[in-house]
């Protein structure tokens, strides 16, 4: 396959999985769950679909990382939609792990702002906390709410972006 179609073809599903998003959000609102979770799993799938044309594709044209953004945008939509589908959820889930989420990621961006030239690592815990995190809205739709398994998912995603901003932090310091 041509390394440049290869690209579009990757980027085009990356921009699919940043449009889902809206659609998503509407359906969550009017509570209709099996649409969720079939629209999501869609977007899931774009997501590892834009991964194996990536991985053949031509480098980027610029520094824009579009997937990174986009994995982004779609987390903070999953906590939209966990906080619109399951009732409590805010409640029950929102402390510790969502503020220390959140205060890390703005960690992450003012480090990717103000250090452009690190660039971001992929790290496999990383990769597979955020595999396990899109597992957990289908998990809840279909089974319910189940504290030990959010609870769990939560736990590995705070740690997976400690693990990040140490990266972050040793090349800063090195």
């Amino acid at each position: 396959m041509n390394k440049s179609i290869a690209r579009t073809i990757a980027d085009s599903l990356t921009w699919a999985r940043i449009f889902s998003v809206a659609p998503i959000t509407l359906l969550a609102w009017y509570n209709l769950r099996w649409w969720v979770f079939g629209l999501y799993i869609a977007a899931a799938l774009t997501d590892l679909l834009d991964g194996m044309f990536a991985r053949r594709a031509a480098p980027a044209g610029t520094d824009f990382d579009l997937d990174g953004i986009a994995d982004l945008i779609f987390s903070f939509a999953t906590l939209l939609w966990f906080w619109l589908l399951i009732p409590g959820f805010v409640q029950t889930y929102w402390l510790p792990y969502v503020p220390i989420l959140v205060l890390l990621e703005f960690y992450m961006m003012f480090v990717r702002l103000r250090h452009q030239r690190y660039g971001i690592p992929h790290l496999p815990f990383g990769r597979f906390a955020m595999a396990l995190f899109f597992f957990l809205l289908p998990v809840v739709i279909v089974w319910g709410d189940i504290p030990w398994f959010v609870h769990g998912v939560l736990i590995v995603g705070v740690a997976s972006k400690l693990q990040l901003s140490w990266a972050f932090w040793n090349r800063r310091a090195a």
